[in-house]
């Protein structure tokens, strides 16, 4: 391999590290910026641990040091025998195909993320409709609100329990509409509290619950949602999604009685991949 070749060579090996390193921490930097969810863990970590082969490709960095001087005494040579090679400038094509392809890069990763919530709504929305179709005896026992130490202990233990049967399941909570102080709000049911030690408060030796400690903390949007569910103008659930955050208000006719059936995930990972 003359010196020309060598130079050739290294240069394209160079050149192209590069520029999978550009690309690189520029997908890097969207799915960052952005948090996005597109990959599954394993490819995620596949993705990452490729940083590694680029370094390790560029590690020659001081081979840039030689390929200059080689470059120099190359052309000098060319010059000597009059066949000095003339630089070619990149094309037009080439610079527009360069231009385009980050924003086509931008549009794939947040295609990708969009797939990941579609998929993920999917599973959630199954989650709740196998939720309601095996448990309707246990359903029906909470689904008759009426705010009591006895109800909240039910409500509780029933979706406590429900939760732990898979642990892929994802977090659930019972959400019901009622008032404190003439004043409506929504309470939430969620088996995360310990009735026993926590919400039950002993005054006079009578046992009372702090209907307070409850309430369902929501947004403008999803408080507007939950209003017309319980007036009967929505029936279809909401779904959303933001930083691996995944949301699903999933509403249900019990007897007769209607509930919100609310659940909750976060993913660090996508869907995409195996």
């Amino acid at each position: 391999m003359n010196h020309d070749q060598l130079i050739k060579g290294t240069n394209r090996v160079a050149i192209y590290s590069t520029a999978a390193l550009f690309y690189w921490v520029f997908v890097f930097l969207i799915i960052s910026a952005f948090d996005l969810k597109i990959f599954r863990e394993h490819i995620t970590e596949i993705f990452y641990l490729s940083l590694l082969g680029i370094f390790a490709i560029l590690a020659g960095a001081l081979i840039l040091n030689v390929m200059s001087n080689l470059s120099k005494i190359s052309t000098v040579m060319s010059v000597a025998r009059g066949d000095a090679n003339t630089v070619q400038k990149p094309s037009r094509f080439a610079i527009i195909a360069i231009a385009l392809s980050f924003p086509i890069i931008c549009g794939v990763l947040f295609a990708g993320n969009s797939f990941s919530a579609e998929k993920k709504k999917h599973l959630l929305v199954t989650a709740a409709q196998s939720l309601i179709a095996e448990n309707k005896d246990e359903l029906n026992a909470i689904a008759n609100y009426q705010f009591s130490i006895e109800y909240v202990k039910k409500a509780e233990q029933t979706l406590g329990v429900i939760k732990k049967i898979d642990k892929n399941f994802p977090e659930v909570m019972l959400i019901v509409p009622d008032q404190i102080d003439k004043k409506k709000v929504f309470l939430g049911f969620g088996g995360k509290i310990d009735t026993d030690d926590e919400l039950i408060v002993d005054k006079q030796k009578q046992k009372r619950i702090d209907k307070a400690q409850f309430i369902y903390s929501a947004s403008r949007e999803e408080r507007g949602y939950l209003e017309k569910v319980f007036a009967g103008d929505e029936k279809s659930y909401k779904f959303s999604y933001e930083k691996g955050n995944y949301q699903l208000y999933f509403p249900a006719s019990i007897n007769g009685k209607k509930i919100v059936l609310y659940f909750s995930d976060y993913q660090r990972y996508g869907k995409f991949g195996s």
